[in-house]
């Protein structure tokens, strides 16, 4: 009986990796329609950050860590995808959802 368990976890968490993989394995290849193009850097004050529609205290924190030698760049929404590089966060919980299986699946054995 616990042979048959056991094939069938090994078998749930292989069909789970397979699974998962195709959200995680896949790779971020960039657009060559274009070439990405943004803004220069500009220092920007705190009414100028809130007219952007960040609040008060997110304009303050912007404004102190351009002191710091920061740049603010203003970006259009396709360019701020354009950013978003690497994985996502529903990623890294599938792979830590996928993690704990494997952890599972070992420590029965």
């Amino acid at each position: 009986m616990k042979g048959n368990t056991m094939k069938s976890l090994y078998s749930g968490a292989l069909a789970l990796t397979f699974a998962l993989a195709s959200f995680t394995a896949a790779p971020a290849f960039a657009e060559q329609a274009a070439p990405f193009r943004s803004a220069a850097p500009e220092a920007f004050s705190s009414q100028e950050l809130q007219q952007y529609g960040l609040s008060s205290d997110v304009a303050e924190r912007a404004v102190a860590l351009q002191e710091q030698g920061y740049q603010i760049k203003v970006l259009s929404t396709e360019e701020a995808h354009a950013y978003q590089a690497g994985m996502t966060d529903n990623q890294w919980l599938m792979l830590g959802i996928l993690a704990g299986v494997i952890v599972i699946a070992v420590a029965v054995a």
